[in-house]
């Protein structure tokens, strides 16, 4: 038994037609782009939705930084040494390379 469904849905005709487009110049059939596509944005958004949970903890934790302070640091520029350091202080980071 597959695991595969199949669904249908509507789109701009100009989108279907450069969905086409590209999966020609790409030899890849239009269903594998789309798979692609859906991938890359539930990744996007499982990461999303996990530096929201992050954020969350660490207000309820009392971690976090006031607007005020962002602010005041940002026209401060690089007194804190890099925009790593910076990032760091307000709980950021940067992303990896593939990772969404």
């Amino acid at each position: 038994m597959s695991n595969k469904k199949t669904v249908s849905f509507r789109a701009n005709a100009d989108k279907i037609d450069a969905l086409d487009s590209l999966a020609a110049t790409q030899d890849r059939p239009r269903s594998y782009l789309i798979n692609e596509a859906i991938s890359h944005y539930l990744e996007l958004h499982a990461y999303q939705d996990a530096l929201v949970r992050k954020g969350l903890e660490d207000a309820r934790k009392g971690q976090a930084v006031s607007h005020e302070e962002v602010v005041r640091r940002l026209k401060t520029g690089p007194s804190l040494g890099s925009a790593t350091s910076f990032a760091g202080a307000v709980g950021a980071r940067a992303a990896k390379p593939g990772e969404y």
